[in-house]
């Protein structure tokens, strides 16, 4: 049943097509700029011609040895790079692009707001996780959806067909919320749902329901009472919910369980492997999870618990101390909510997390041991975030989002370069590199070359087997030296000095 002309194919081909040639025209941006500036390399110190500065519009730097090239304008908010075979546009925090050469891609506006994935075969988008769009070829058939939640629902399930909804008129869905199949009709006039044989007609949802089935049968006029049952499987009843109910499930298994409940007085959930029991829900709780092995006390929850067991074992007297373990992981807390360790040990990983007031201050390390990797993370919020991994070390002014959603990558590559206002990178070889407001000053070094500039004053660049650069002014006074001799150079004139030679005595 169709309420109204909507096509879900033709407007996610607008909205792709609006955002498409709204990419395209950021790239035609970045290609006519970059074009336009890019021969003026040569004016530069001539240690080394592939890096141009005119800090804060323009800096351009490459590298035919890696195959690098970058172009950012404005400090941080228009970028340009390429590597290898990996291309990346950026409008930040408005607009990030990036691309291969194997035809994967990867589009995104205002992260988080709307991202798009596409690769040789499958195409994904979605706006705020509420308008989703996935397609593939013919073989992924069956597993498209399109939906703008709450309201349009679409797609293809491999088994039933095809489907389409609109929230509240009218329509079918396949594999929605737990249901094998949704249908419903002015909702909440009419719903009908079924899940594994068992179907529930709704009238004036959630007041009016009718359950039926193979075997089973049941009814509700909610909250009043209601009652259902399937021979051999279960048997539920419920009076005034959620005040009483009694419930008796899994007949048909070795594991049968029964939960009565006067609540929030009393509730017990009782079964072979399991004994629960709750006084003045949610404060005052007993469990023996004789399964899992273990005993747990709340009294009350959240404050004060107790657990015991094989893989279970701990105290909680909060605010004052806690100490918790859970199979591999274990937590501890020192005056609640001040100081706080995570801890987590395994065959594949050791890490440990120490925190201060939350997200105040973070101290994170971490081995992946099969791996042999190891990562090393500090941030004290808004102050400055310190990362390392492995031989790689990266310490960064300021840190404004990074404390509450590390390894986040859609943060770090369109917002956190713009509130970064020192950054250092280092390994143990010595190599590095050094930015200060959006490279006003900078500094990189390889091996045995160093380049550095303070702009617009002193650039330095030592490079080996091409000799020493040292400019003032962007080149107006510029003193080169190399194996063959020294160079000044003074308002773009050249003059060549002797070099010095040796005095011999007899």
């Amino acid at each position: 049943m169709q309420f109204f002309s909507f096509d879900p194919l033709k407007f996610n081909n607008n909205l792709c097509g609006f955002l498409s040639f709204f990419s395209h025209m950021v790239r035609v941006l970045f290609f006519f700029v970059f074009f336009a500036i890019h021969p003026f390399d040569e004016s530069i110190c001539l240690a080394n011609e592939n890096t141009f500065t005119l800090w804060p519009l323009v800096d351009s730097r490459s590298s035919s040895a890696i195959n690098y090239q970058s172009f950012h304008l404005i400090g941080p908010l228009l970028k340009y790079e390429t590597k290898d075979n990996e291309t990346e546009y950026a409008f930040r925090p408005f607009f990030y692009h990036a691309k291969d050469n194997q035809g994967t891609s990867m589009t995104e506006f205002l992260y988080p707001i709307f991202r798009k994935q596409k690769d040789k075969e499958t195409s994904t988008w979605h706006f705020l996780r509420l308008i989703n769009v996935d397609s593939g070829p013919d073989e992924m058939k069956g597993f498209e959806k399109s939906y703008l939640f709450p309201f349009i629902f679409s797609g293809d399930h491999r088994e039933r067909g095809e489907y389409f909804a609109i929230f509240p008129l009218g329509g079918t869905l396949y594999g929605w919320f737990g249901r094998d199949e949704i249908e419903f009709y002015l909702f909440p006039l009419y719903g009908r749902t079924q899940r594994n044989g068992t179907r529930i007609d709704n009238v004036l949802w959630p007041f009016f329901a009718e359950i039926s089935g193979e075997s089973e049968t049941g009814f509700k006029f909610w909250p009043l009472y209601g009652k259902s049952r399937k021979d051999g499987h279960y048997q539920k009843s419920f009076f005034l919910w959620p005040i009483f109910f009694s419930e008796d499930l899994d007949l048909n298994t070795p594991n049968p369980v029964s939960k009565r409940a006067v609540f929030p007085l009393y509730y017990s959930k009782e079964s072979p492997n399991l004994s629960h029991r709750v006084i003045l829900w949610p404060f005052f709780s007993w469990k023996d999870d004789r399964e899992k092995g273990y005993k747990e006390r709340w009294t009350p929850w959240p404050l004060v618990r107790r657990m015991s067991g094989n893989d279970h074992n701990g105290v909680r007297n909060l605010p004052f101390y806690a100490d918790e373990t859970r199979g591999d992981l274990r937590n501890r807390w020192y005056l609640w909510p001040i100081y706080k360790i995570e801890e987590m040990h395994t065959e594949l990983i050791d890490r440990r997390r120490d925190r201060i007031l939350f997200f105040l201050y973070s101290d994170l390390i971490e081995h992946k041991i099969e791996l042999d990797r190891t990562k090393r993370q500090i941030a004290l919020w808004p102050f400055f975030g310190y990362q390392r991994i492995d031989e790689v070390s990266h310490l960064y002014l300021l840190a404004l989002l990074e404390p509450f959603f590390p390894d986040n990558e859609g943060i770090e590559r369109s917002w956190a370069p713009l509130w970064r206002l020192y950054q250092k990178k280092w390994d143990q070889h010595g190599n590095s590199a050094t930015s200060l407001l959006w490279n006003l000053y900078w500094s990189e070094k390889r091996g045995s070359n160093l380049a550095w500039e303070l702009f617009p004053l002193f650039e330095y660049r030592r490079v080996k087997d091409e000799g020493k650069s040292f400019c003032f002014l962007k080149g107006l006074f510029q003193i080169h030296s190399d194996q063959t001799g020294r160079t000044l150079k003074l308002l773009f004139l050249s003059w060549r000095l002797p070099m010095k030679t040796a005095s011999h005595h007899d």
